[in-house]
């Protein structure tokens, strides 16, 4: 009666394992990538929306100070 798997039996099923972990790795770090791409693409908008803002805001402080300097202050 056999009680223990041969080695090459054992080694094949350690290397199976070992191959799922970094199966595993390999898709959380795609995921990683992924969503960091995701991210930076979002905070590209947000940036690009508050620049905008800003050149608006500019736009209106320079018009009320001409209407103030048309008027003569």
């Amino acid at each position: 009666m056999q009680t223990m798997a041969p080695p090459d039996e054992i080694s094949k099923e350690r290397l199976a394992r070992i191959d799922e972990r970094f199966d595993e790795v390999n898709r959380r770090i795609t995921e990683g990538r992924d969503e960091t791409r995701a991210l930076r693409e979002e905070m590209t908008s947000l940036h690009a929306t508050v620049q905008r803002g800003n050149y608006t805001l500019l736009a209106a402080m320079l018009g009320v100070i001409a209407a103030i300097v048309t008027k003569g202050g």
